[in-house]
């Protein structure tokens, strides 16, 4: 038999044993739960880093996009302003262009046309022929293609040249200026020039 001294060895050793095998399974189960305990802190900080770069990404984008509509807002009216200039432009050429033809016998000739044809058109007493101010030398000829009682005045709204016509007993009103055959021209202009903007 083994003495008390071996028993009491033999105790301490299993007593020793088991708590060693204890703390080992206390060791195991404190590395578990930090292992898991940083797998969650690692998690929640991924979540939060996740949420802080779509908040960013987010507002990234709506910045950027309000930059581009803000650019392209004015580069679209930078491009309406430079469509008038060019249209401007080009209307005051052809104004001028058609003020250098007034000053021509064909000029001459193209009023006689329209007050024949003005003439036949509206040949009601109280017609009133409005002329361009530097029209007026031709007023006695082209009053012949109306009927009587024409009056011939200048008017100051014709511009360019050409005639207009009214009565007002009939309610006839024509327009045979330059001026609106002009302006009749800038939304054929607008939609064969080239210079829409979309």
């Amino acid at each position: 038999m083994a003495s008390i001294e071996e028993r009491f060895a033999m105790i301490q050793r299993s007593v020793m044993d088991q708590a060693g095998a204890e703390a080992q399974k206390l060791l195991d189960q404190a590395k578990e739960y930090k292992e898991s305990a940083m797998k969650k802190a690692e998690a929640e900080v991924l979540q939060e880093l996740y949420s802080r770069i779509q908040d960013e990404v987010a507002e990234i984008h709506t910045s950027a996009t309000r930059s581009v509509s803000q650019k392209e807002s004015k580069e679209r009216q930078d491009l309406l302003l430079r469509r008038e200039e060019i249209t401007r432009s080009v209307f005051e050429q052809v104004k001028r262009r058609l003020l250098d033809f007034t000053k021509t016998p064909a000029y001459n000739d193209l009023m006689t046309e329209i007050a024949k044809e003005l003439g036949v058109r509206c040949p009601m007493e109280g017609t009133i022929v409005m002329l361009r101010r530097e029209d007026y030398h031709l007023a006695a000829k082209l009053g012949e293609h109306f009927g009587k009682n024409v009056r011939i005045l200048a008017d100051e709204a014709i511009h360019i040249g050409g005639i207009k016509v009214m009565n007002q007993s009939s309610g006839v009103f024509m327009d045979e200026t330059l001026d609106s055959r002009l302006e009749d021209q800038k939304p054929w202009f607008y939609s064969h020039s080239g210079l829409t903007i979309t």
